[in-house]
């Protein structure tokens, strides 16, 4: 798999020469960054995705962090179409469940008889993100 900070570059038409210009580190640091011997701090990936023009980039930085593993999905690269249609089907799938999650809220508890219905609630919010993100960050916007 390439190196994310590799590719994004590609993409954005850089040379590792002009991109360290831009972004005021050595070519060895981003050499060190490109194949993965280094990651960069958080102040250079914001650099890079100012530079390369891909807040894509953003996200996979954090994705690629312990703490971002834990709660960013991991996106599929998706045309407009697709991304749309995943988008607009989550959200109805979700607003189908609208009147259950103010049932089950409304009263500030979760009973067990609940339970079931809050979690499977909680997976569509988490496929409406998802999806979310994969609309925002889709290529070929």
């Amino acid at each position: 798999m390439e190196n994310i900070y590799k590719k994004y570059r590609k993409l954005a038409g850089l040379t590792q020469e002009k991109a360290t210009e831009h972004l005021n580190i050595s070519i060895d640091t981003i050499k060190r960054y490109e194949n993965g011997t280094y990651i960069p701090p958080n102040d250079i990936a914001r650099r890079m995705c100012l530079l390369y023009g891909d807040m894509k980039l953003a996200y996979e930085h954090l994705e690629n962090s312990q703490v971002g593993a834990m709660v960013l999905p991991p996106l599929k690269d998706k045309d407009l179409c697709c991304s749309t249609l995943g988008f607009l089907n989550s959200l109805q799938n979700l607003d189908k469940k609208k009147d259950e999650l103010i049932s089950i809220a409304s009263d500030g508890i979760i009973s067990d008889h609940e339970l079931k219905s809050w979690e499977d609630a909680e997976k569509l919010i988490s496929n409406l993100i998802k999806n979310s993100f994969e609309l925002l960050y889709r290529r070929g916007k």
